[in-house]
């Protein structure tokens, strides 16, 4: 179970950066059905669908255990567990801060260490990340029924992303592109490992914030050491979206970040 808890948790995570890379183009608001999919060295793992909404400047993804909510204009994230009745609430830069601390606690009690700034983010120096290039690779395919072309997003030297772009398809109208690259920037600095300068890289990169103009994302495989995901929509279609969407239900309870972690490693 724990395995399984982990898998989900690092899922949800992914799943919402997805989220906020594929969707940079609105009018009446969206509804997106996705299947993602994680990538490992023994093949394809078991996929998880979700359902994203979209409309004000504000995202809803909805998977098997939980629920995120952006609204970007109060610059706020919400986090639901719908089978238990609960929500954290705060700022993008809380949720960095608070994960990383809990990340940074763990590691130091295996390690022995000193107890210092569990909540301390890496500065990014932008001049030493590496270069992004992004490459249209000529491929086409039809993902939801509708056209895309594929883009190819290199760090260095390496494939990172293979996006299929349904180029003319916008959302940008509900969703502030310039503000969903803020996040991710914010999201990215709280990453470690080998892909935390990929990410860094991708989200400050002229060459990708360019790449969300043309249009929306379909699919989105990335690779990196510790396996790929892919992101891919089911179906995608404009429609109004009530708000309740976007709000917590008034019978739920709040809870510290601690307990959402908590309950997902049961």
């Amino acid at each position: 179970m724990v395995k399984r808890s982990r898998r989900v948790s690092r899922m949800t995570a992914r799943a919402a950066l997805l989220l906020l890379a594929t969707t940079s183009a609105a009018q009446a608001g969206w509804m997106i059905e996705w299947e993602n999919t994680p990538i490992r060295k023994a093949g394809r793992q078991d996929g998880e669908k979700a359902t994203a909404y979209i409309q004000g400047n504000k995202t809803r993804m909805e998977q098997e255990h939980l629920t995120t909510l952006y609204d970007y204009d109060q610059g706020k994230f919400t986090i639901l567990n719908p089978k238990a009745g609960f929500f954290w609430s705060g700022s993008v830069e809380d949720y960095v801060k608070l994960s990383t601390k809990r990340r940074n606690e763990a590691l130091r009690k295996r390690m022995g260490t000193e107890k210092g700034d569990e909540e301390a983010l890496p500065t990014v120096d932008p001049s030493k990340l590496p270069a992004v290039v992004v490459e249209q690779s000529g491929e086409t395919r039809e993902i939801a029924g509708h056209g895309t072309v594929k883009y190819v997003v290199k760090i260095g030297e390496t494939v990172f992303q293979d996006l299929w772009i349904a180029e003319g398809l916008s959302t940008a109208a509900d969703l502030d592109p310039d503000k969903v690259i803020k996040y991710q920037q914010m999201s990215s600095r709280g990453m470690v490992g080998a892909s935390s300068d990929a990410y860094n890289a991708l989200y400050r990169s002229p060459e990708y914030r360019a790449l969300l103009d043309k249009g929306v994302a379909l699919e989105t495989v990335t690779y990196h050491l510790a396996g790929g995901f892919e992101q891919r929509a089911r179906s995608i279609r404009e429609t109004e979206v009530e708000p309740s969407k976007f709000s917590v239900p008034e019978d739920y309870r709040r809870v510290r970040l601690d307990d959402v972690f908590q309950v997902e490693s049961k």
